[in-house]
C-alpha cells in the first residue's frame, strides 16, 4: 500500500511539472551541438540530450540544423502526407520507418517531451500524396516535429538554401506550424530563412504566432549578422519568443544558440569559440517580453577563445556612405538615397585602443556570399582595423584587452521608410533590427540601450537607438533593415568579393 502511494505521488509530481494551457510560462530547451559526421554517435547523443531536457522539465527541446544525419547513406524519408497519417508514431511501428526516425520518436515518447530535429530528407518520386515536378530523387533540408507521444506532427522544408547544392528548396511555400498541449502554437523555419520575407517575416505575421523555433547552422558575419546578434535582433523586432538552436562548427563559422523573449532579449544564450555541445533551458513567458522571473541571460565566453571562431565580413561595407570618427564629440548626418542617419557621438580612445571607428549609412542591395542578394537599409557605427572602409567588418587575429574605444555618448536617429504589409503575403515589406556587438560576440543586453520607434508622417519612421552603458566596448551598434522588395536585384557597387 505504501509503495502504491509513493508511485502515485511521483506520477502526480511528474504530471505537475508539465506546462498547461493555464500556465503563464512554458519551459524550452535548445541544444548547441558540436557537428560530427558520426551519425550513430549523433543519434546516441540526441537521445541523451532529450532525456536531460526532460529531466529539467522542458516541454520542448530543439536541435540545430544538419547535425543529425549528414552523409547521403543516412537520408531519411518523411512520408507525413501518406504513411504517417495512418501510423503517426514511428516508435510503435519501427518496421515502417527509418531507424533514426524510430529512435527520436521513442525518445520523445519515453521522455514525454516535444522534440524538433532537423533532418536531411529524401523523396523518391513518384511518391504518394507528394508533389513531384520531375520523376527523380529530391533531397530536402527539413524540420521534423514529434509530440509527447512520439508522433510526427509537422514537417517543414527549408525554402532559402545557403548554397546547399545537393538539396532542393521546398517545392511549395508551406509554412511550418504546430500546436501543443500547453497552449502555445509554434511557427518554425531554418537558418537562412530568417533573412527573407517568406518565411521569416510571414510566419509570425500571417499565422499570428508569437513563438518561433529556429534550427540553424549560422555562419556569422561582422558587423551586423553574427548568430546571437541577429537572433536577438529578430526576437526584438518581431516581438516574439525565439527558440534558436545552433550547430557548433567553429572552423566553419558555426556557433550561437539562445532562447529570447521579445524586448526582454536573451533569457539564455551562448556564443562559444571552442567546440561545444551544451543544453540551454529557460522558462519562457507566453507573452513575449513579459518576464517576471530571474533568468540566466547571456553566458559570455572569454573573448580570447573567440579568436578561433571564423567570422566573415560584410561585402557591402564599401557601399556605405561613411565617415571616420575622431576622439571627442561629433554630431553629423549621413545619407544614402532615402536613408537618413543622424549621429551624436562622444568617443574616448586611450593609448591602448587599436581599433578605429566609422559611422555609415547604406540603402542598397547586398550579396549573401554569392548565394542570394537582398535589399538593406542601414544606419550604424562599426569598428575597423584601420582608417579605411576596407578594414571594417574585420577583427584583429588576436584579441587584446582594452583595444576598443568607449563611447561617452552614442545615439543614432535613423529616418527610414515605414514598413507596409503585403496583402498577398500578409507580411511586412521591410523589417528593421536593432543590432549591437561586443568582444564576446554577443549583443548588448536591453538594459544597456534604449530603442524608441516613432511614426512621423505615415511614410517615415524614426528609430532612436541610444547607448546607455558607457563602459561597453563595441564592434558595432546600429539599425539593420531588410528591404524585401529589392531581393534578387544586382548587388550595389562597390562591394567586396571575399571569394565566397
Amino acid at each position: 500500500m505504501q509503495l502504491t502511494i509513493l508511485i502515485l505521488l511521483s506520477l502526480t509530481q511528474y504530471s505537475m511539472q508539465k506546462s498547461t494551457p493555464e500556465d503563464s510560462h512554458y519551459v524550452a530547451a535548445v541544444v548547441e551541438y558540436e557537428f560530427s559526421w558520426d551519425v550513430q554517435r549523433n543519434v546516441h547523443n540526441y537521445i541523451e540530450l532529450i532525456k536531460d531536457a526532460s529531466a529539467q522539465n522542458a516541454d520542448v527541446v530543439v536541435f540545430p540544423e544538419l547535425s543529425l544525419n549528414p552523409g547521403e547513406e543516412y537520408y531519411i524519408p518523411i512520408p507525413i502526407k501518406s504513411l504517417l497519417k495512418e501510423h503517426p508514431i514511428p516508435a510503435v511501428r519501427p518496421d515502417l520507418y527509418h531507424e533514426i526516425l524510430v529512435a527520436i520518436s521513442t525518445a520523445a515518447r519515453e521522455n514525454d517531451i516535444y522534440v524538433v530535429v532537423n533532418i536531411q530528407e529524401i523523396l523518391n518520386c513518384p511518391a504518394p500524396e507528394e508533389e513531384c515536378p520531375e520523376m527523380k530523387t529530391y533531397i530536402f533540408n527539413a524540420n521534423v516535429v514529434f509530440d509527447r507521444q512520439g508522433a510526427v506532427i509537422d514537417r517543414y522544408r527549408k525554402m532559402n538554401l545557403f548554397g546547399e547544392y545537393t538539396r532542393t528548396p521546398a517545392l511549395k511555400p508551406e509554412l511550418g506550424v504546430f500546436s501543443t498541449d500547453f497552449g502555445v502554437t509554434f511557427g518554425h523555419f531554418i537558418c537562412f530563412d530568417l533573412k527573407f520575407q517568406v518565411p521569416g517575416i510571414q510566419t509570425p505575421q500571417k499565422l499570428n504566432v508569437t513563438d518561433i523555433i529556429f534550427p540553424a547552422m549560422w555562419v556569422s558575419e561582422l558587423p551586423y549578422l553574427t548568430a546571437v546578434q541577429i537572433q536577438e535582433g529578430y526576437a526584438i523586432a518581431m516581438n516574439v519568443n525565439l527558440i534558436a538552436a545552433g550547430a557548433n562548427n567553429i572552423t566553419e563559422g558555426g556557433a550561437g544558440s539562445g532562447i529570447y523573449s521579445g524586448r526582454a532579449g536573451a533569457l539564455i544564450s551562448i556564443m562559444p569559440g571552442v567546440p561545444t555541445t551544451r543544453l540551454l533551458v529557460a522558462r519562457v513567458p507566453k507573452v513575449p517580453g513579459q518576464v517576471t522571473e530571474p533568468y540566466s541571460g547571456p553566458i559570455p565566453s572569454d573573448p580570447s577563445e573567440l579568436d578561433n571562431l571564423l567570422i566573415n565580413g560584410d561585402p557591402s561595407m564599401a557601399g556605405h556612405n561613411s565617415r571616420l570618427l575622431v576622439p571627442g564629440y561629433q554630431e553629423f548626418v549621413l545619407t544614402s538615397d532615402d536613408a537618413i542617419c543622424s549621429f551624436k557621438i562622444n568617443l574616448t580612445q586611450s593609448d591602448s585602443v587599436l581599433y578605429k571607428y566609422r559611422a555609415g549609412a547604406l540603402n542598397g542591395v547586398r550579396t549573401y556570399a554569392g548565394k542570394a542578394s537582398g535589399g538593406v537599409k542601414i544606419c550604424g557605427v562599426f569598428a575597423c582595423t584601420g582608417d579605411t572602409i576596407d578594414t571594417c567588418s574585420k577583427r584583429f587575429s588576436k584579441y587584446t584587452p582594452n583595444s576598443l574605444a568607449t563611447f561617452d555618448e552614442l545615439s543614432i536617429d535613423a529616418f527610414v521608410t515605414t514598413p507596409k504589409r503585403n496583402p498577398e503575403l500578409q507580411a511586412d515589406n521591410i523589417v528593421y533590427f536593432p543590432v549591437s556587438l561586443q568582444p564576446t560576440i554577443l549583443p548588448l543586453q536591453p538594459k544597456d540601450y534604449s530603442l524608441n520607434i516613432t511614426s512621423l508622417v505615415g511614410v517615415l519612421d524614426l528609430y532612436s537607438y541610444k547607448l546607455l552603458n558607457h563602459n561597453a566596448e563595441l564592434y558595432s551598434f546600429g539599425i539593420f533593415g531588410r528591404v524585401f522588395e529589392r531581393d534578387g536585384e544586382t548587388p550595389t557597387h562597390p562591394w567586396v568579393d571575399f571569394g565566397l
